[in-house]
């Protein structure tokens, strides 16, 4: 890995490409890894650039995870919901 550590809002700057794309988000969700990310939307897209802003999209999910979460709502959210649910219903 690069000795220096780069900023989130450098990391953020180098995945803006596909911060709109929810599917491309999603494939970087599912990464186990930065450069798993990379493989996985490369294959999607056959797009490099897109690869590229998937691993670092990936960066910043490791190096950055409140960052990460505040750029890339969390899309197992309904998880903890269902369980405040649950909460609810058994206090009524």
């Amino acid at each position: 890995m690069a000795s220096m550590a780069r900023s989130p809002e450098e990391i953020k700057a180098r995945c803006s490409s596909i911060l709109n794309n929810e599917e491309l988000i999603s494939l970087v969700e599912k990464s186990s890894s930065p450069s798993a990310a990379y493989e996985m939307v490369f294959a999607e897209t056959k797009d490099i650039s897109k690869a590229k802003a998937g691993r670092w999209l990936a960066v910043l999910r490791r190096d950055y995870p409140t960052e990460y979460r505040n750029l890339v709502p969390n899309q197992t959210s309904h998880v903890s919901n269902d369980k405040a649910q649950t909460e609810k219903e058994t206090e009524s």
